[in-house]
């Protein structure tokens, strides 16, 4: 059974009243209507506050109200419930604005059936039912066109209006307006090596957290991917601003549950002000996300206020970005090698090939800033290919030529390594990518040593120690290098095919100053002999240095003590050298 239609009558006469509630009793008796009769309008708007009913039914001539008043009065109170007016009047006119007043049906007494009431009864109801699902989806509508559909946020659309509001509500009052832009460190790498839908959660838990660092009267939004932007009012003085960049910092950092796993990630905020930073929209964004770009190279988990001085480092960037690229194209960057040495014999035991690149103006591109670059636009693909295939050709040349150098140590990017690598290089597999190398080169696999850094193991160290699994299949060998600097976990360790550990020149630098670093290089060799792995020390410069390394029983060293980076003619002629003495 149905429950019955709940009815609030309104009407002042009861010999109407009784006649209506015979009506009802002999279309549906008791089971269909519960009637609820008052004889004023207060009582009735008292109801309605106070009760839950289906429908009203009103009588627009009362002792406190007559006429459409009665009707608007009611219609405010009735919270989407549906209005049948039931009245004596039998007017036309009147029937047509009490319609458009919000009424859903006008009956005139003594003309009214039990089917007709009950008939306009439930067409009343299904009429504003129907209105109200209509009224519903296009708030929703509404809703989606300004939000975000994973977060919830408003979106960039209603990001830029409520700038625009901000903004001219700026003007008027004299007050500054703060734009925030926040970047997700390597999220792009989280979210290919992971899979989208950790990447949705992680997005979702990000939203929920900022958003509750700030005030109700600002605005947090996804501009899209892991870009969120903020609009602060009245930011005077700028330790506003500042304050609420590092709470949300704060709030990034924090770990995110995953199943078994927790997840880490951090944020960059680049912060611009209005009127100070700009005078329009556009630029004012630009210039907080330029501030964000600035934060991320000064080493991520960091907020920037815009300065003039940035459009510059910008143009710098993007003009480098464009000669790396026609570099890669016109196949200008080029490899240099140095030897790695038994520490106790002198002996060459390996080479370490090193991109270099200069640009068109003749300037030689720091290492760390092109690599840096490439890795983050994803030029490190076919830079990395590049450069393993130089590599490999001549250490074949080498072995060619009577100069059996044993290992030839190839640097792979985490971002190689990476589940889905960006854009075109989609279908990439470094696997095969690296067995193709060997094949045209003709290089025994087991001369090849890819050095791989502790960062591999921060987003999937599953994927990776798979990866480099699969590289070991095939007879290629796999270095750890910097080692000491990173954050894996040594159960990572102890499952990697690894045969060489690099401690890292941080360590070598003060080794006969810095106690700590004494040990903690000790700690390393020691570690690489119980696993039965080769450790070689990086940057070693100095007598003194290779004195304590070799006291420590560290294996083997690299550095200008031995030798500098020599390119291909120079490292060639070295290795005849050095072959033809110790013949």
């Amino acid at each position: 059974m149905t429950d019955p239609i709940r009815i609030l009558l309104i009407e002042d006469n009861p010999g109407d009243a009784v006649l209506l509630r015979e009506t009802l009793r002999d279309v549906g008796g008791t089971d269909q209507f519960a009637l609820t009769h008052v004889m004023r309008l207060e009582e009735g708007l008292q109801k309605l506050a106070s009760a839950v009913f289906d429908v009203v039914l009103l009588d627009l001539s009362l002792p406190d109200g007559h006429g459409l008043e009665t009707l608007s009065r009611t219609y405010s109170h009735a919270a989407g419930t549906p209005i049948v007016v039931l009245t004596g009047l039998n007017d036309e006119t009147l029937a047509v604005r009490a319609v458009q007043e919000g009424a859903q049906d006008y009956l005139v007494k003594g003309n009214v059936d039990s089917n007709l009431l009950a008939r306009s009864l439930r067409y009343a109801i299904e009429r504003q039912r129907m209105i109200s699902q209509l009224r519903k989806a296009r708030e929703l509508e509404r809703h989606m066109a300004n939000h975000d559909a994973l977060t919830g946020l408003p979106n960039r659309q209603l990001f830029y209006d409520r700038l625009g509001q901000a903004m001219g509500h700026s003007r008027r009052e004299g007050e500054s307006v703060a734009v925030l832009f926040l970047d997700l460190d390597d999220f792009k790498l989280l979210n290919d090596s992971l899979g989208h839908d950790v990447g949705d959660r992680l997005l979702k838990t990000v939203a929920e957290r900022v958003q509750a660092c700030i005030r109700e009267s600002d605005t947090a939004a996804r501009l899209g991917g892991d870009e969120f932007t903020f609009i602060l009012y009245g930011v005077e003085p700028l330790e506003f601003p500042s304050a609420v960049a590092q709470k949300i910092l704060d709030a990034v950092a924090e770990p995110v549950a995953f199943e078994d796993h927790q997840l880490f990630v951090t944020g960059s905020i680049g912060i611009s002000v209005f009127p100070a930073d700009g005078d329009d929209i556009e630029t004012i964004v630009r210039n907080a996300d330029m501030a964000m770009y600035r934060a991320k190279a000064a080493g991520h988990h960091s907020y920037q206020f815009y300065m003039p001085s940035m459009n510059e480092r910008a143009m710098e960037r993007l003009e480098m970005e464009k000669q790396l690229r026609t570099a890669l194209e016109n196949d200008a960057i080029w490899v240099q090698y140095q030897p790695q040495v038994e520490m106790r014999s002198g002996k060459v035991t390996g080479m370490e090939a090193l991109a270099r690149w200069q640009n068109a103006a003749g300037d030689l591109i720091e290492p760390a800033r092109f690599i840096a670059l490439a890795e983050e636009t994803g030029l490190i693909i076919p830079l990395g290919e590049g450069i393993l295939r130089k590599a490999c050709a001549q250490a074949r040349a080498w072995h060619s030529a009577g100069l059996p150098v044993a290992r030839m140590a190839v640097n792979l990017s985490p971002r190689q390594l990476q589940r889905r690598p960006p854009g075109r290089h989609a279908s990439y597999d470094p696997v095969e990518m690296v067995r193709a190398v060997l094949d045209e080169s003709g290089l025994d696999p087991a001369t090849l040593e890819l050095e791989i850094t502790e960062s591999v193991f921060l987003k999937d160290a599953e994927h990776a120690i798979e990866t480099l699994g699969r590289l070991d299949e095939i007879g290629v060998r796999i270095a750890i290098d910097d080692f000491g600097i990173g954050y894996s976990s040594l159960n990572y360790l102890k499952l990697l095919p690894a045969s060489t550990i690099k401690i890292d020149r941080s360590f070598v630098r003060l080794i006969n100053r810095n106690e700590r670093d004494t040990a903690i290089a000790s700690a390393i060799v020691a570690m690489a002999h119980s696993l039965n792995m080769t450790a070689i020390a990086e940057g070693v410069e100095t007598v003194e240095q290779w004195e304590a390394l070799r006291r420590l029983g560290c294996d083997e060293m690299q550095g200008y003590l031995f030798s500098q980076a020599l390119n291909a003619n120079d490292a060639t002629a070295m290795l005849a050298d050095h072959f033809r003495k110790s013949a």
